[in-house]
């Protein structure tokens, strides 16, 4: 009985490292190195695709904006109000 759970052990084992082995390989459509390399070579799409970026970067940034004054006015709300600081610690 020991015999048998010893080599299912060392079965599992080979199974583990070899699976292992073959997770940590390199995947070939993994696309790797810097962004200008798979830029678009027509100058038309390049343009396109970087006001994109401009404007998808813009949004963020208002969005961001936006947050933060709502933010700030809700802690003004809070803030004006006569709570009992018991209740908020």
């Amino acid at each position: 009985m020991k015999l048998r759970s010893l080599l299912l052990v060392g079965v599992g084992l080979a199974i583990g490292a070899t699976l292992s082995r073959k997770l940590r390989e390199d995947d070939p459509n993994v696309v790797i190195g810097p962004a200008e390399a798979r830029s678009p070579s027509n100058p038309a799409l390049r343009a396109v695709s970087a006001g994109a970026q401009r404007i998808a970067d813009r949004a963020s940034v208002v969005s961001l904006d936006a947050i933060r004054r709502t933010r700030g006015a809700i802690r003004e709300r809070l803030a004006a109000q006569d709570y009992d600081d018991i209740a908020w610690n």
